[in-house]
């Protein structure tokens, strides 16, 4: 075992890798204390490459002019937060970063806070902030369901019945004599996959009635939790459908 670490770490980019994965591979079947091994590996490689990681080999982010209105990030925070990326197979925590609602990309900060990277968005497969987790789908066409864009989707709720967003913002102007140009609200679009097909939803009405088996039992349930659906609908949404999970055999 010593062998095989000492290797790993005086060897090519590409050996490292390899030893990483191979690690990471048998991980439920090894000790904590080889998980541990693995984790320093990786760890200490990406601490000496810094700003080369394969993480950072998108374009380099360019914000947007001050004269636009509006915040085109994900909770309208224009600062970077701590989240997650998993990018090419590989997971990278505690990193820095915002999603872009209007691109639809996630921007990461270089560790030297030298500059801002747009990553490939094709290459990252998930990525968690703010306590949401989005996952990124290809084009989904479906013959009886809803046909889905390629992009990132935030998964609210995952149990028998899925519960997923597409949240984007626009760039609108505006109808005054200057010709403003603002981020306008998002436009989210919200789907239920119920028996493998998603299908778009936008109130409470049509929600119940893409679960129609169930329709008397969730009024009862809405009306006795009294669900504000015009002030919390996406709360709201998670708990009738966590309910239409648990009363559907």
């Amino acid at each position: 075992m010593r062998r095989v670490l000492v290797n790993c770490a005086i060897g090519s980019v590409a050996a490292m890798f390899f030893c990483a994965r191979s690690f990471a591979q048998n991980a439920d079947s090894e000790s904590s204390a080889r998980q541990s091994q693995v984790d320093n590996i990786v760890a200490n490689y990406y601490t000496s490459i810094g700003d080369q990681s394969r993480l950072y080999n998108g374009p380099e982010y360019s914000f947007y002019p001050k004269m636009i209105k509006g915040i085109p990030y994900f909770t309208d925070t224009p600062g970077f937060t701590n989240g997650d990326v998993e990018y090419d197979g590989f997971k990278y925590s505690n990193l820095q970063m915002m999603y872009d609602l209007y691109k639809g990309s996630v921007v990461m900060q270089l560790p030297s806070k030298a500059a801002s990277i747009e990553l490939i968005s094709d290459r990252v497969q998930a990525f968690d902030i703010y306590g949401h987790h989005f996952f990124r789908m290809d084009e989904l066409n479906q013959t009886n369901g809803q046909n889905l864009a390629a992009g990132f989707y935030d998964r609210m709720y995952a149990g028998k019945t899925e519960f997923i967003i597409s949240r984007r913002k626009t760039l609108e102007t505006s109808n005054t004599a200057s010709l403003e140009k603002y981020f306008a609200d998002e436009s989210d679009k919200m789907y239920l996959k119920v028996n493998g097909l998603y299908k778009g939803f936008g109130s409470k009405n049509a929600l119940i009635d893409i679960l129609a088996d169930k329709k008397a039992e969730l009024k009862k349930f809405i009306k006795d939790n009294r669900l504000n659906f015009s002030e919390e609908k996406e709360q709201s949404v998670v708990k009738v459908i966590a309910y239409y999970d648990q009363i559907t055999n």
